[in-house]
């Protein structure tokens, strides 16, 4: 089940998993203003979490986005094309085109071997076999392309501000 939290909701949560909620509902509080802000010390542990577990984490823990529809396919250019992936994006999971046969196999590093043989038409993949090159600053390069191709699947990790996506499983890394 795919859960959806606020910051403030998420941080609620959070403390509560970490033990920092009030045991008792019939306590008095105590405000002290000097010292260490709680909150915003759990905030920032929360923030590192969330933000290890969208770049690391396995994707069953994950709130994947199908962003397909929200991409368009430029002409291809020398056998490839390169998409310029949604703002947000902090991973690529999934990606297929109309013309191959099977989803590409997705690189992080646009310098291996696998994705500098894409820029030799000898040496690129098919459309049984494709490959995706993610580049910093957001482009993704698919190899092989061609005219008529669109984007079948797009299953990408995405941070939207103020939003804290994960699967109900995620809580238990905490």
């Amino acid at each position: 089940m795919k859960l959806h939290f606020t910051k403030t909701e998420f941080l609620d949560v959070w403390r509560e998993l970490k033990g920092y909620a009030p045991l008792r509902n019939d306590a008095t509080v105590v405000v002290s203003h000097d010292g260490l802000d709680l909150d915003m010390a759990l905030t920032a542990e929360m923030d590192d979490w969330y933000a290890r577990l969208l770049r690391e984490g396995e994707e069953r823990y994950l709130a994947p986005e199908d962003l397909s529809a929200e991409t368009a396919v430029p002409p291809p250019v020398d056998g490839g094309v390169t998409l310029q992936l949604p703002e947000g994006t902090v991973r690529v999971l999934h990606v297929k085109l109309s013309g191959w046969l099977a989803e590409a196999r997705v690189v992080t590093d646009p310098r291996c071997a696998l994705a500098m043989r894409q820029l030799h038409p000898f040496t690129r993949a098919t459309p049984r076999l494709p490959v995706a090159v993610v580049h910093p600053g957001g482009e993704l390069a698919l190899y092989p392309a061609g005219p008529l191709d669109a984007v079948e699947r797009l299953v990408c990790v995405v941070e939207r501000d103020g939003v804290y996506a994960m699967d109900r499983s995620a809580l238990n890394l905490i």
